[in-house]
């Protein structure tokens, strides 16, 4: 079993939100351009929404490993969730500066209505929630004991005899009731 880093997942999970949804941004602002101009062309379709996808699976990943997973998944949603509230609750001259913060340098079109549609929101509540939950049940079994004999990720290997049969040390092995007339076999 890995040994769990939620304190680097965490920091990870910010930076890697951070960028999905900057870039998220800059391309939904793509998206967003081609239906205003009324343009079917999809050669320009295509890469913003295989961008989406990428960024998408990439997250999806990232959540998923077993030793940064939960941390991940804790700092994904708390950014969405706070930028989301931020956006919604401060005054619209700190909202457009705060949104500001996920524009592409030099790029010629603004933030997206991602961010300000509350969407972020929606999401980053149950990334949060989910997260935290999951970080609790990693930490409660990385505080439990580890069973005689299991190597330790640490490399240690226990000298603590095991048992063929299963059991605790001393135990006797199970022997079915006899019944009367039945011989007990040797030992």
């Amino acid at each position: 079993m890995t040994k769990p880093l939620p304190a680097l997942g965490l920091v990870i999970g910010v930076i890697a939100t951070y960028v999905a949804v900057g870039t998220a941004s800059y391309a939904t602002t793509r998206l967003t351009v081609r239906l205003q101009l009324f343009r079917d062309n999809l050669g320009e379709l295509l890469p913003w929404l295989a961008l989406l996808v990428v960024i998408a699976v990439v997250l999806g990943l990232l959540m998923m490993a077993p030793a940064i997973g939960a941390g991940v998944t804790t700092g994904s949603g708390l950014l969405l969730t706070m930028v989301g509230l931020a956006v919604m609750l401060l005054p619209v001259r700190q909202s457009f500066d705060l949104v500001k913060l996920f524009q592409f340098p030099g790029s010629r079109f603004g933030s997206s209505y991602l961010l300000f549609d509350g969407s972020v929101i929606l999401l980053g509540i149950p990334l949060l929630l989910v997260g935290i939950r999951r970080w609790s049940q990693e930490a409660k079994l990385a505080r439990l004991p580890k069973p005689p004999g299991l190597q330790d990720s640490s490399g240690y290997q226990s000298t603590y005899p095991t048992q063929q049969w299963g059991g605790y040390p001393g135990q006797q092995p199970y022997q079915p009731p006899q019944h009367p007339g039945q011989q007990q076999p040797p030992r």
